[in-house]
């Protein structure tokens, strides 16, 4: 029997002796998600009686506000592309201003993103080559060459439109244009990190080279961009003017193509054009160079068709003249004592070697019974290139691919050097303008500079290196081959990813091996690697493997199909960062099993059977900076009766808060908890050459969960479970979701006794749980949080789905909790308008366990595929689905008080008194404070005396070692910004003050 008491907009039920507080909310669905359809924003969730007339009124208000605000938008932003007036930019600028006014007023910020993907473009060389400008979404970083430290990053003005190309320009070198994917094209001084000129072409730009050209004795750039849409591709010179002199910009296309113009080069001062489409390549020479009117300049264009579909090609001009590529500068038309040679990289591993080619097609023109032009073919990349570039002196081809190999070719010799042992496929190679220098960009969101004599990196930039979704800049045919093999269950790419307890500012992510954006270079999703990253910076500190690799071996079966690698998907530290767990998994080919099944679905079933899952333990090695083997346990629930169809998939790992331990559940409905025991051999301790007992882990308690011990029929796909451990170690919370249950459950994690179990206190798939203090959080369909103690829900609320499926909420959903803090952050995907096309992002909201109401809510721009707690300090670290890391921290307020009988003056701003004028000044923030909480002249505890004896009146002091680990982080040429450090030594001081 229930009995409901009805509220304003709140209900209390009683159902069971559980007294339920339910608060029904549309959490996730931000206004502009509501107000693209009323009727949908005014419904309540599913069960209630539907909307009231007051709901559907501020729908239609929301809706015509939307409206109003898009029309000032395009306003705003024609205004903008025609002349960039300070009036055009104020609305944007207040906008920001109150958006960051309100996250101010709330106690929380929201950092800069940092980390990033690089996205497929070309490296840039300063002409110096003492900076090289690497392209992200949305941004261009400006790294030094001489200590591969960030020196400025320049960020687009349109969020919505992605980076497509960059080009310095060929008579400012400090000047820098840039294309967006929506049309836009944007002048930089990159120098000084000011944008000088945007301009708007109408149509979608894939592609810029920018040439110097004189007119009127003054030396200007003429842009070429590939622009168009599918279907209608073309090749468009541009004259860009500012100013009073903006009505004078220009625009003249030279070329349509209905094929994607994957490539463009252009020589000399635009007397050359090169450009390859599919499998053909397009060449065209200047028809009337004598006429500067652009609109008057016409081309004669010649196309030769290749053997395979052009991947990457590279030009230069040899003779009396130079290589004029992307940006270069010539002033000589193109004669007979210059060849124009082109090399070209296909789908299939081959390079082709074109010698004097436009001469050649212009020859077989006047002589029809000559051949074709005959390239040099050279042969070794199993997969398509993914990149191919002359050598400054044009002796040697340097190309890269799939191989994790850099080749050399000696053109003369025939003679082949090659660089194996990269850490990914080659995409990008570039050589410095001197030539002693290579800019190579990887697969695995890396970039470096190798020296040309030695071969060695000089330069290296390292990001975040999560599996994300990716579109290539130009869409790239698949090549046909062997089957792939099929998951029976959805693989969910929701990084595995761990923040030590003991240390500040970095976060453990496993991250696959290489995850290509282009479709003829083969790479794996799954992740076998540990990645440490600083997330000051958001860049590499420390890179292993923890599977077996195939990272420069032939990758190939005998059936001719991908070997896959194991794929990580758990990891966490314990307490005091020396263990390491990491549970993986691995699926062999359908053509291993294909003997066993008798149809494609019972060949699911079998790869599904005979999946191999292992838990593994590591232990810290001070010596090698690297984590090393100590135990692997084959299937650790793995169910020996056959009572059911459970897969022995391990759902959720955790770790001990208290000691050296971690609990694992499994589809099995089986809770393990591990701990470390000492190595004996015949009664005898086992010890290494150092003399140390070796350590085996070992399952300590197996504890089946109630009623559950027989799973139900289901191949493992439809079951999740989540762990929780109190700060303490003491209680250990399981949920347990099924086809037809799901429950919660309690245990002693000394006994191994469950003491409480709770059945239906959520539903739908189980996306995390988390202790504080008394309070117990579920995340699932409902956001609920049950107070323990009282056995009572305190509050319930609905999250909207949007129909998406099982699998998007269980990898797009996140909770977190910081025990430090006692609050918890929640993530859940939104669908949002992103102009006129529809994406997917996250709502991020902060609780306090004891309200209901969010003590802070965002919308991030991404979807997220991880939230952590930032361990040793208050707040939370995201990382999204562009590969972006961002912190979300309380604002740090020190309060001020007076002493009594005194007139202090006001708190001064100057670096100098940012501590106050005495160490030894506490503020005491309890209740209780009054006149004489203010202590002067205390005496400061012994830097060797323990915390745990450390009394409330006494006074905490920040230790040698604390301050160590923020500034001795590795390489001290490349420590994090002065911002970052600051930010990390006031956390620590704060954290003394709220102790």
């Amino acid at each position: 029997m229930s009995k409901r008491r009805h509220g304003e907009g709140r209900a209390e039920e009683v159902d069971g002796g559980i007294s339920k507080k339910i608060k029904t909310v549309h959490f996730g669905a931000s206004e502009a998600a509501r107000h693209n359809n009323s009727q949908e924003a005014a419904q309540t969730m599913e069960g209630t009686s539907g909307p009231t007339n007051r709901e559907l009124r501020i729908a239609r208000r929301y809706a015509r506000k939307e409206r109003r605000k898009a029309r000032r938008e395009q306003e705003i932003e024609a205004v903008g592309e025609e002349d960039h007036t300070n009036e055009s930019r104020q609305k944007p600028l207040k906008k920001k201003t109150k958006q960051n006014a309100r996250r101010k007023a709330s106690g929380w910020q929201v950092s800069d993103a940092v980390g990033g993907y690089l996205i497929d473009l070309d490296p840039v060389f300063s002409v110096d080559e003492e900076y090289l400008l690497l392209a992200y979404a949305s941004t261009i970083r400006v790294y030094a060459t001489n200590t591969s430290l960030l020196v400025r990053t320049l960020s687009t003005s349109t969020k919505q439109s992605g980076i497509t190309g960059l080009a310095l320009s060929a008579s400012n070198f400090s000047h820098l244009y840039v294309t967006l994917s929506q049309g836009h094209l944007e002048k930089w001084d990159w120098t000084e990190g000011q944008r000088l000129g945007k301009w708007t072409t109408g149509s979608q730009i894939s592609g810029v080279t920018v040439i110097s050209q004189t007119s009127h004795n003054v030396e200007e750039d003429l842009i070429y961009t590939v622009d168009g849409r599918p279907g209608s591709w073309m090749i468009t010179a541009h004259h860009l003017r500012l100013g009073k002199d903006a009505n004078q910009t220009e625009a003249h296309t030279l070329y349509k193509s209905t094929e994607p113009i994957s490539s463009l080069k252009v020589l000399g001062s635009g007397d050359v054009v090169v450009a390859s489409a599919g499998s053909r390549l397009i060449l065209g020479n200047i028809a009337n160079s004598e006429d500067s009117v652009l609109k008057n300049v016409k081309y004669t264009w010649r196309e030769l068709t290749c053997p395979e579909w052009i991947t990457t090609i590279d030009v230069r001009m040899s003779g009396d003249q130079k290589e004029a590529v992307d940006g270069g500068t010539m002033s000589a038309s193109p004669t007979s004592s210059n060849s124009i040679d082109i090399v070209t990289g296909g789908l299939k591993g081959s390079v082709y070697v074109y010698r004097d080619l436009l001469a050649k097609l212009i020859q077989k023109e006047r002589k029809k019974h000559l051949p074709p032009p005959i390239a040099q073919h050279l042969h070794w990349h199993r997969t398509g290139v993914g990149a191919v570039k002359w050598s400054a002196d044009g002796n040697y081809i340097i190309s890269g691919g799939g191989e994790t190999v850099l080749a050399l070719w000696q053109l003369d010799t025939g003679q082949q050097q090659l660089l194996p042992h990269l850490s990914a496929p080659i995409e990008s190679v570039v050589v410095s303008p001197s030539g002693v220098s290579y800019a190579i960009r990887l697969a695995d969101n890396s970039a470096m500079i190798l020296s040309t004599a030695e071969l060695q990196p000089t330069v290296s930039v390292s990001g975040v290196q999560v599996a994300v979704s990716r579109s290539s800049r130009i869409p790239i045919p698949n090549v046909p081959r062997v089957a792939e093999p099929a998951n029976g269950f959805s693989t969910i790419r929701r990084p595995a990813a761990a923040v030590p307890r003991s240390s500040i500012g970095q976060v453990l992510l496993a991250v696959p091996g290489a995850l290509s954006s282009r479709v003829g270079i083969a790479s794996t999703k799954n992740a076998a690697y540990l990645q440490t990253l600083d997330v000051g910076t958001g860049s590499q500190a420390s890179r292993q493997a923890l599977t077996r690799t195939k990272v420069t071996d032939k990758n190939i079966g005998p059936e001719l199909n991908t070997i896959e690698e194991p794929n990580v998907v758990l990891i966490q530290t314990s307490h005091n960062v020396q263990w390491l767990a990491t549970v993986e998994e691995w699926i062999p080919p359908w053509q291993d099993v294909l003997f066993l099944a008798t149809d494609r679905q019972d060949t699911t079933e079998k790869q599904i059977l005979h999946m191999e899952i292992h838990l593994k333990f590591w232990q810290w090695d001070d010596i090698s900076k690297q984590w090393e083997l100590v135990s692997r346990i084959e299937a650790p629930h793995h169910n020996s009766d056959h009572s059911s169809r459970a897969i022995g998939r391990i759902l959720d790992l955790v770790e001990d808060p208290s000691s050296s331990g971690f609990a694992t559940i499994g589809d099995d409905a089986i809770v393990r908890i591990w701990r470390p025991e000492i190595r004996y051999r015949d009664g005898i301790k086992v010890k290494s050459r150092e003399g140390h007992s070796l350590i085996t882990w070992n399952c300590r308690q197996s504890i089946p969960l109630a009623a559950l011990n027989e799973v139900e029929e289901s191949d493992g796909s439809q079951i999740t479970a989540r762990l929780a451990l109190s700060i303490d170690g003491s209680l250990l919370v399981a949920g347990y979701q099924s086809l037809s249950s799901s429950s919660l459950y309690l245990i002693d994690t000394e006994s191994g006794n469950i003491r409480i179990v709770r059945p239906d206190i959520f539903s739908g798939p189980l996306m995390g749980v988390g202790i504080i203090d008394r309070y117990l959080i579920a995340l699932a369909h409902h956001l609920v949080v049950w107070d323990i103690v009282d056995d009572r829900i305190q509050y319930e609320i609905a999250i909207r789905s949007y129909g998406l499926s099982n699998r998007t909420q269980v990898s797009a959903m996140h909770l977190a909790v910081d025990q430090q803090s006692k609050n918890f952050a929640v993530a859940i995907p939104e669908v949002a308008k992103a102009g006129s096309e529809t994406k997917l992002r996250s709502q991020l909201a902060v609780f306090d366990p004891a309200h209901s109401n969010p003590i802070f809510t965002t919308a991030l721009p991404q979807t997220l595929v991880a939230l952590l707690p930032l361990e040793q300090k208050r707040g939370y670290i995201t990382i999204d689905s562009a590969a972006d890391l961002r912190t979300l921290r309380p604002t740090l307020q020190l309060a001020y008080v007076p002493i009594e009988g005194k007139e202090q003056p006001a708190p001064q701003n100057e670096l100098k008194n940012i501590y106050g004028t005495s160490i030894g000044i506490l503020l005491d923030k309890s209740k209780n404070s009054g006149p004489n909480a203010l202590l002067l002249g205390k005496p400061l505890k012994s830097v060797d005396d323990s915390l745990g004896d450390v009394g409330d009146d006494d006074v905490f002091i920040v230790r040698q070692h604390e301050l160590a680990e923020i500034f001795d982080s590795g390489n001290p040429l490349a420590l994090p910004s002065v911002t970052t450090l600051f930010e990390h030594v006031a956390g620590l001081f704060s954290q003394k003050l709220s102790t």
